[in-house]
C-alpha cells in the first residue's frame, strides 16, 4: 500500500500572510489539528492547533509564517505507507504533506495510518474474528491456513512480531468468519497449533 491510496488529495492549506485567525477557523470547520502552509502551490511549512495557543488573544494580528514550522516532513506519493507510518511514529507528528514534484498533492494523517491498519488486519465489525497463532514450533503458514480453509473460509492472513526483543518470533493471524471462529481454533489445536487467542 502506498500514501496515494491514502492520502487526503488538494487538501485545505493556508498562506503564509494568512492570519493565525483564518488558519485556526479552518482548522476548526475542517476539524484537523494541522494545515499545510503554501505559498504558490509550493509547500513552505505546516501549522499546528499546538502553534496557535500561545497566541490566544493576537490571532487576528499574527501571521501564520511567524509561527509555522518551516520544512516540515513530507512524502511522495509513492511513499511506502509503512515508511510514513515510521516517519509520524519516530517524530511524534499527526500529518504529513504529499507533495509532487515540489507541489503540495495530499495530506496523510496518523488516522489515514489507522485506517489502513484495519483495512490490513480486517474489520471485525463486519463479522469477522481474528485468530492468532504461535508459529514457534507449530508448523507451517500453509498447513494452517490449508486446515483451517477445510472449515470456513480465510478472510485474511498475515503475520507480525510480538514483541520486539523478540526477532524472528512471528504470530500468524487468520480473519475468519464470527461463526466459525471457534471450531477453527480447536481444529487448529487439535492439530497441535498453539492457539495464542480468538478475537471476536
Amino acid at each position: 500500500m502506498i500514501v496515494a491510496e491514502l492520502m487526503t488529495p488538494k487538501p485545505v492549506t493556508v498562506a503564509p500572510g494568512d492570519t493565525l485567525q483564518t488558519a485556526l477557523e479552518r482548522m476548526e470547520a475542517g476539524r484537523f489539528r494541522q494545515v499545510p502552509v503554501v505559498d504558490e502551490e509550493r509547500l513552505v511549512g505546516i501549522l499546528t492547533d499546538r502553534d496557535t495557543r500561545p497566541h490566544i488573544g493576537q490571532l487576528t494580528h499574527m501571521r501564520v509564517a511567524t509561527v509555522m514550522s518551516a520544512h516540515p516532513f513530507s512524502v511522495r506519493p509513492s511513499t511506502p505507507v509503512e515508511k510514513a507510518a515510521h516517519l509520524l511514529i519516530t517524530n511524534k507528528i499527526g500529518s504529513l504533506p504529499v507533495v509532487d514534484e515540489g507541489e503540495l498533492v495530499g495530506i496523510v494523517t496518523a488516522s489515514d495510518m489507522l485506517r489502513a491498519l484495519e483495512a490490513v488486519l480486517g474489520d471485525t465489525s463486519e463479522g469477522s474474528s481474528r485468530i492468532d497463532l504461535d508459529l514457534e514450533g507449530s508448523g507451517e503458514i500453509q498447513a494452517a491456513t490449508s486446515l483451517v480453509r477445510a472449515i470456513c473460509p480465510v478472510l485474511g492472513v498475515g503475520t507480525y512480531q510480538r514483541k520486539r526483543k523478540q526477532p524472528g518470533h512471528e504470530i500468524l493471524y487468520m480473519l475468519v468468519p464470527s461463526t466459525s471462529a471457534q471450531p477453527a481454533a480447536h481444529k487448529l489445536k487439535e492439530y497441535g497449533f498453539k492457539v495464542l487467542a480468538v478475537h471476536f
